[in-house]
């Protein structure tokens, strides 16, 4: 995992109107409870590497278009999945049906190392997002 410095950091706003705006980006709320969560978006084919927005509500629930959240400090992070069966029979190379089979797997390793390369990537996305976000 690398944390990345970021403009959102700590900024405020209404979670439809963000949710709304980063969806054109691939943004999708993952691994969220009532008073946070997550917005991911998948920087890689095979749903490994992710670049993940924290948001913790301040008011209302994360279910509801109108809370109120906060972001924490964005971070990329890179997920290895078992490998086995699923190699043989076509899973891995399927944009769509990787992440779906992966998701039910335990990872191997929940915070492989990045390449730098990554870690661009994600910077050149977050740099997008401060760009949506700074009207808020």
């Amino acid at each position: 995992m690398q944390m990345l410095h970021s403009t959102i950091t700590g900024k405020e706003g209404v979670f439809g109107q963000i949710r709304e705006l980063l969806a054109d980006d691939g943004f999708t709320l993952a691994n969220w409870d009532y008073d946070r969560g997550f917005l991911d978006r998948k920087l890689d084919d095979k749903g490994m590497v992710f670049l993940r927005l924290p948001l913790e509500v301040r008011h209302g629930h994360l279910d509801e278009a109108d809370a109120q959240v906060q972001f924490g400090t964005p971070f990329v992070l890179k997920h290895v999945y078992q490998s086995g069966v699923e190699e043989h029979i076509g899973y891995e190379g399927s944009n769509v049906i990787a992440p779906l089979v992966n998701q039910f797997q335990e990872p191997v390793e929940k915070d492989a190392p990045l390449d730098d390369g990554w870690v661009e990537k994600a910077e050149a996305v977050l740099r997008r997002v401060e760009r949506k976000l700074e009207t808020l």
